[in-house]
Order: C-alpha cells, then sequence, then structure tokens
C-alpha cells in the first residue's frame, strides 16, 4: 500500500482579523465559526510560527518575522479534519507522521501521482502518465490560457483512462479506492503570479465524490 505523501486538510472559515496592538511580537487575532481543529495558519502563504485557540471562534496568531512590517492579504486557517469538498485543500508532503493512504485519501493520491506523472520518466511502467506538468510548461511559456485549458483536460481525461485500466488488474480493490468517473469543474490561470488553480471531481464506486483543489 501507498505511503501516503499528500498533505489533507480543510480551510476554516474566516471572518474576521485585526491587529492586536502594543503586542510584541506582531501579532494578529483571527476570528470564525470554529476553530477548534486547526492545526496551521498561514498568512500571505507563509506558515505562522505560532498560534494560540483562544476559544472556539477566536485565534491569536503570531505574525511571521517575514512579514512584520508587510500588509496582511490573505489568511488561510487549515485543519486537521478532510472532507474532501471545496473547502478542502492538498498538499504534496509527507506529514511528521508518515502512514499508509486509505479509502478516498488513496484514490486522490493514486490519481494525481498518474496525472502529474510525464509518460516515460517512470522506468518500470514508460506508458503511465498524465503529462500535466509537461504540456502546461509548454503552455506556460505562451501564456495562452485557452492552451492551458485545453491540455490540462486532457491530461485529466488521459488520467482516468490509465487509472481505470491499472485498477482492473485490482479485483480485492475497495469501492472508495476504485475510480468511477472524474471531471475538470474549473480551471483559472493567474497571469500576475503565473499560478493555476484547478479543481477536480472525482468519483470512486462507493459514490461519495471527492472535490481535489489544486493550485500550482
Amino acid at each position: 500500500m501507498d505511503l501516503q505523501v499528500i498533505q489533507f486538510s480543510d480551510a476554516l472559515q474566516v471572518t474576521g482579523s485585526r491587529e492586536i496592538p502594543d503586542l510584541t511580537p506582531r501579532s494578529l487575532e483571527i476570528t470564525g465559526p470554529d476553530f477548534r481543529s486547526a492545526v496551521e495558519v498561514q498568512l500571505n502563504e507563509v506558515k505562522a510560527p505560532s498560534f494560540v485557540i483562544a476559544s472556539r471562534t477566536r485565534l491569536l496568531v503570531e505574525v511571521p518575522v517575514s512579514l512584520r512590517k508587510a500588509i496582511i492579504t490573505s489568511i488561510i486557517i487549515l485543519s486537521a479534519e478532510f472532507t474532501a469538498t471545496f473547502r478542502s485543500k492538498i498538499k504534496f508532503r509527507i506529514g511528521d507522521d508518515p502512514k499508509s493512504a486509505r479509502g478516498l485519501r488513496a484514490l486522490i493520491q493514486t490519481f494525481l501521482k498518474i496525472l502529474f506523472t510525464t509518460v516515460g520518466s517512470d522506468a518500470f511502467a514508460k506508458r503511465i502518465g498524465g503529462s500535466a506538468l509537461k504540456t502546461l510548461g509548454a503552455s506556460f511559456d505562451t501564456m495562452e490560457t485557452s492552451n492551458i485549458v485545453s491540455e490540462f483536460s486532457i491530461a485529466v481525461n488521459r488520467t482516468v483512462e490509465q487509472v481505470r485500466s491499472l485498477q482492473s488488474y485490482q479485483p480485492r480493490l475497495a469501492d472508495d479506492e476504485r475510480l468511477m468517473s472524474a471531471e475538470l469543474l474549473h480551471i483559472r490561470l493567474d497571469p500576475a503570479t503565473t499560478a493555476l488553480v484547478a479543481r477536480i471531481s472525482l468519483v470512486p464506486q462507493s459514490g461519495e465524490r471527492a472535490i481535489v483543489n489544486l493550485e500550482l
């Protein structure tokens, strides 16, 4: 069984924030409906060095040194929970406590690994790969949004066919790990940051839909 190499978490809702006056180091008070499951805070996409869950609806967050004089334009609170919905976030990294991926997480990981594998790069399976990164790289050079959308959609469809083919040789695979369908719901290119934001819907044989949110 594959080692989990993707971090799964949900982004908790933030309703407000303010700088705490006369406090060193610079800190923020952040409010929201429920922060009890918070495990990480990101300010301007930089991980906060520390935070305190002051109450169910309040977080006290230390601003990173690199942002001490910066204007805070984005706040993301990550939860230990993962619902595979529009709130969910995915990062490619091994956690502090490595474990095997199971169920819906295993399906998501399998799909993304193949999606971003370039055909021919795997010495043991040279025909496997959605080649998403390779085709996107070529499109980024020209910044043609239509090309990026088209190429990424083709990569997703190619990956669906390959995952289904590989899983046809795994008769004992659980229903929540066996892919039934996938759909590219949204894709957007930010020319200012050259970040690609994509949202993919995966439906396993169990019927429980997973929303995969990606930012590349």
